[in-house]
């Protein structure tokens, strides 16, 4: 019998980055297993790119471009997961997707270069009311002759909560990955069999086992959900315009704040941890200074803890 454990939800920027933003095998998976990708043409060789196209705040949307690939032919690939459904969503993803369309061009380069960008979103609400299906591809097709199609840009939704209160469950790839994210949460202390027995499911679930993440990942979770609730709870209250306009803003302003905030001090815990650690193992004073970026004073505080 499998020893219980604590999890992480796999759906927090920080476990949604740890599990697919530095396991590009992971990544390839989640993406195989959902895009409506030509025959033949699985997805093995990506490598990451910088997240240059995340929103200026992430934490009002609970959305981020959590991560940007690249494959060997130039083809680019974005993940999305959207928490809180806000109407706007259709026009960020396009909008995001669009961009990173246009931004493969230098100034003077030749069209003709352009390759596909594939857009993957996670969405936790109902996208498409009165629709049983969870799973919606879209692409660029002629009004008349479907059969004609744009391949520039193909943009995927795939709707958590409509999938977790389906009666019963598939069992290809695609199911066993959004079994992982509506069934594995921070209540969960034995993962599913059906989970465990797949290679990837059950590598990305290891992920998400407390025990793996320090102090500032800690903070960050907590944080995450902090700054979820508290959206919830003003859309749950309900207001005019001019007042959503004004305490938006606010709440914008403060979320970021708040994660900075919790960046730096998850910094500073590490960092005194780090000079704990080299002042066990004997280092100079000095030395430890400057590994650890400590002042003097501050070492001396922390030795005097």
């Amino acid at each position: 019998m499998m020893t219980p454990c604590k999890y992480f939800s796999p759906v927090t920027d920080v476990t949604f980055r740890k599990v697919f933003g530095e396991h590009l095998d992971l990544t390839a998976s989640l993406l195989n297993a959902f895009l409506p990708l030509p025959d033949g043409r699985e997805i093995t060789d990506i490598r990451y790119l910088p997240p240059e196209l995340m929103p200026e705040t992430p934490a009002r949307k609970h959305s981020i471009v959590d991560v940007h690939c690249i494959d060997s032919s130039g083809a680019s690939f974005l993940v999305e997961m959207q928490l809180n459904w806000d109407t706007d969503f259709f026009q960020r993803v396009f909008f995001n997707a669009s961009k990173a369309y246009v931004r493969q061009l230098k100034d003077g380069e030749e069209y003709k270069l352009l390759k596909p960008v594939y857009s993957l979103n996670f969405v936790n609400g109902d996208l498409h009311k009165g629709l049983d299906e969870w799973y919606h591809p879209y692409k660029f097709v002629h009004i008349y002759h479907t059969e004609r199609v744009f391949e520039g840009l193909q943009i995927v939704f795939a709707e958590l909560e409509k999938y977790g209160k389906q009666p019963v469950k598939g069992d290809t790839k695609m199911d066993l990955w959004m079994r992982y994210f509506t069934e594995m949460t921070g209540r969960t202390r034995v993962p599913a069999p059906e989970l465990l027995a797949d290679p990837d499911i059950a590598k990305a679930i290891g992920l998400l086992e407390v025990i793996n993440y320090n102090d500032a990942e800690l903070y960050l979770y907590d944080k995450y959900w902090d700054a979820v609730s508290i959206e919830a709870t003003w859309k749950g209250i309900g207001w005019r315009d001019g007042e959503k306009a004004g305490v938006e803003k606010g709440l914008q302003q403060g979320l970021q704040q708040g994660l900075q905030q919790g960046l730096e001090e998850g910094r500073a815990v590490e960092r005194r941890q780090l000079a704990r650690n080299m002042l066990a193992e004997g280092l100079d004073p000095t030395i430890v200074t400057k590994i650890s970026g400590l002042t003097e004073e501050e070492l001396q505080n922390l030795t005097g803890e």
